[in-house]
């Protein structure tokens, strides 16, 4: 899966999710969930499952990134 197919423009959602959006690393491409058409990748298993666990963590990565944009 390329870069370009995941959000975030192929950065860790957990990392970006958690307020590191500017340093949040390249995603493992072997890393990823697919969650209401959106396929959001990560740098590896720890960072998909605390994604996943916590709730709210796609909203919050979706909000930081769009602000990231914004900017």
């Amino acid at each position: 899966m390329s870069n370009d197919q995941m959000a975030f423009d192929g950065k860790c959602a957990f990392a970006v999710s958690v307020g590191g959006a500017t340093k949040a690393p390249d995603a493992n491409p072997k890393y990823f969930v697919a969650k209401d058409g959106v396929t959001y990748g990560f740098l590896g298993i720890v960072p998909k499952v605390l994604f996943q666990l916590i709730p709210g963590s796609a909203k919050r990565a979706d909000r930081l990134w769009a602000k990231l944009q914004a900017a």
